[in-house]
């Protein structure tokens, strides 16, 4: 693997720089591995690392990026890098078993066969199992790349095997110029962007394309200031409040599924195939559901404890260049004269015990319900 790499796709990349340099110095020098774990935190860019990885192998033009391989490469349509994603909540065992059936056959078009598998933790014990089969003598010309974010959840046999790469959340800095040339947004709100969405490259984005985000922060805050101010029941109708904001997008996703389904009545599909498809849609628009529910309600805590976070820190002297919310100065200096550091510390001790609640699937009205009553009792202690 003599290739020089697609330069123009490396360069669209926001932050590792040290994982980028060294991927690419693997595919410069011909010196790419059989097998990869990509491990990091959810939406920092690990997929788009892969894909670009696998372009930059698969390229025959060097310092690219527009060539035909690259293009399709990055749209998952090049018949010989194949991406594996969970289909519900787990990677199925078939899918496994034809990728060690496939591995053995030749590349359609390039010198290299390459496979992404996302989420490679949620495989199967014996899914595991039957790729490891692989992994262990692989064919000279495949390349195996497992992304996870759980390092612990893939099979230790399995990881001893891969060259592990860890990535970390997009340093502020870095994020916030990506999101000025890549976004045409102002540097005081990229800079906001890239502090509350935490060095998350694919939070970050959504944020900038979905303006009401922003909006509902500044909802989330103006419930945490209410609650030293209401008795019980009127928390509850707070907690209510922000439980809709939650499910606002789940429904936006029910409505746009529907009009996916509607798409079935045309006459162009016979009953039996039509009501196969409707069946496999609305399995699929009950996960992304879930899935956003869950999003939704870990990006509320992670707004709550960035609030309590920066008035903790506040009330300690820290200067406003430390603050997450620094737009919201005046309204933390306010919080921190009436606070204690052991009231904000309780408070971040309840949302991080909410925030694991909702990785274990508890019910999200009940789980936010829960968290509010925690809140304002150690807002009073």
């Amino acid at each position: 693997m003599t290739k020089g790499c697609c330069q123009l796709l490396w360069d669209e990349i926001a932050g590792h720089k040290t994982v980028c340099s060294s991927l690419r110095r693997a595919v410069e020098q011909g010196n790419v591995n059989h097998a990869y774990m990509f491990a990091g935190p959810s939406g920092v860019g690990k997929f788009i690392v892969a894909r670009t990885f696998a372009a930059s192998i698969l390229c025959s033009k060097g310092d690219c990026g527009a060539c035909n391989v690259c293009r399709r490469v990055m749209e998952e349509k090049h018949p010989d890098v194949t991406v594996v994603r969970p289909e519900g909540k787990n990677i199925r065992i078939e899918t496994i078993r034809s990728i060690r059936m496939d591995a053995f056959k030749k590349p359609v078009e390039s010198d290299h066969k390459i496979y992404i598998i996302k989420n490679a933790e949620r495989m199967w014990e014996e899914g595991a199992s039957t790729l490891l089969k692989v992994i262990e003598e692989p064919p000279d010309n495949v390349i195996f790349i497992l992304v996870t974010t759980n390092v612990g959840g893939v099979l230790p046999t399995i990881r001893s095997r891969c060259q592990e790469i860890r990535f970390s959340n997009v340093p502020a800095d870095e994020l916030k110029a990506y999101l000025m040339e890549k976004k045409d947004i102002s540097p005081e709100r990229a800079d906001l962007v890239a502090r509350l969405t935490g060095g998350v490259l694919g939070r970050a984005l959504d944020w900038c394309d979905e303006p009401w985000r922003l909006t509902r922060r500044d909802d989330v805050i103006r419930c945490a200031q209410a609650l030293r101010r209401v008795d019980l029941n009127q928390a509850l109708v707070l907690a209510r409040e922000l439980y809709r904001d939650v499910r606002a997008p789940t429904d936006e996703l029910s409505v746009a599924y529907q009009d996916k389904k509607s798409m079935l009545t045309d006459g162009t599909l016979d009953g039996a195939t039509a009501r196969r498809i409707s069946k496999e849609l609305d399995d699929e628009c009950k996960r992304e559901q879930v899935k956003e529910e869950i999003r939704g309600v870990k990006e509320l805590f992670s707004t709550l404890a960035w609030w309590y976070r920066d008035i903790l820190l506040y009330g300690q002297g820290a200067r406003a260049a430390l603050l997450i919310n620094r737009d919201l100065e005046r309204e933390i200096a306010e919080e921190a004269d009436a606070l204690s550091p052991v009231n904000l510390l309780k408070c971040i001790e309840i949302l991080g015990d909410s925030m694991r609640a909702a990785e274990q699937n508890v019910p999200a009205q009940l789980n936010i319900e829960s968290a509010l009553f925690g809140l304002q009792e150690a807002l009073y202690v």
